[in-house]
């Protein structure tokens, strides 16, 4: 499970969530309050939310041929959902080392 800091200006919430997962990706399922998604490369993407802080579980499909794809479009989704690009949640989680 990984943990993601949210900026400010993004009110966290599941049907936030859903509603960047039905423009990016398409598909999902809710269970147990969890947002339950796929695609290309990766088998499962389960996302929720405190309010303030989004938590992400992945599985990864290791037999795609393009993971590069894979984590351009990841990488997409999570700047829609939390605010910050790769570049800044680099800086951030390198802080907490």
């Amino acid at each position: 499970m990984r943990e993601y800091p949210v900026k400010k200006t993004i009110k966290m919430s599941n049907d936030y969530i859903i509603d960047v997962l039905k423009s990016e990706v398409g598909n999902y399922t809710v269970s147990n309050g969890h947002i339950i998604s796929s695609f290309p490369g990766l088998k499962k993407l389960e996302v929720w939310a405190d309010g303030k802080k989004l938590y992400m579980e992945t599985e990864t499909d290791t037999e795609y041929k393009n993971p590069s794809e894979t984590i351009r479009k990841f990488n997409d989704l999570l700047e829609k959902l939390t605010g910050y690009n790769s570049k800044e949640r680099k800086k951030f989680f390198s802080k907490l080392k």
